[in-house]
């Protein structure tokens, strides 16, 4: 059977949570058989985006996307690689299990200050300078990121990142410690 790791940043206790599940079972059901309560608003129906993933590894072990999660991933402007949980299926056979890890997307509010300097980062390791302010914040008590923190945070980020980001293999066990650190 196919495992799925699921990693949040602190809207969905626990923080990391693994289990198998069946092969074809949506990424989104296998989060309920998990016990992870997942924001789905349109039901599951491919008509929202509030139970997007950001599939950390993978890939190869998911269902194509379909004309309905393609256009709604656009409408939504998620790039890969988001994928809707009610319309991604979990891929595997006996012979050889499939192992999938994906991000449920529990972002902190933002001001538009703030959101201005996160765009100076590179878009490849965005999302991830993102996860490294949003953890120190909420370390620090707070729920929102305005400009006064976010600058001198996304500073010390930037550099965290230089050190690891030209080596594929670094930039992923980096980020695999960041989510198995909460």
């Amino acid at each position: 059977m196919p495992k799925i790791t699921f990693y949040s940043q602190g809207l969905h206790p626990p923080h990391k949570i693994s289990g198998e599940v069946p092969s074809g079972m949506s990424i989104l059901d296998a989060s309920e058989k998990l016990g992870i309560l997942m924001r789905h608003d349109c039901g599951g129906f491919a008509t929202c985006s509030t139970c997007r993933v950001f599939v950390h590894e993978g890939m190869r072990n998911l269902s194509a996307i379909d004309l309905d999660e393609e256009n709604m991933l656009e409408e939504a402007k998620l790039p890969p690689p988001y994928r809707l949980s009610c319309q991604t299926k979990i891929l595997g056979e006996a012979t050889c299990p499939a192992e999938v890890v994906v991000v449920i997307d529990d972002d902190m509010d933002w001001s538009k200050g703030a959101f201005g300097f996160l765009s100076e980062i590179p878009e490849s390791v965005r999302r991830i300078a993102r996860i490294m302010v949003e953890k120190k914040a909420r370390k620090s008590g707070l729920t929102a990121i305005l400009p006064d923190f976010a600058f001198p945070t996304l500073e010390e980020v930037k550099k965290k990142l230089e050190e690891v980001s030209g080596s594929p293999a670094l930039l992923a066990a980096f980020t695999k410690e960041l989510y198995e650190s909460q």
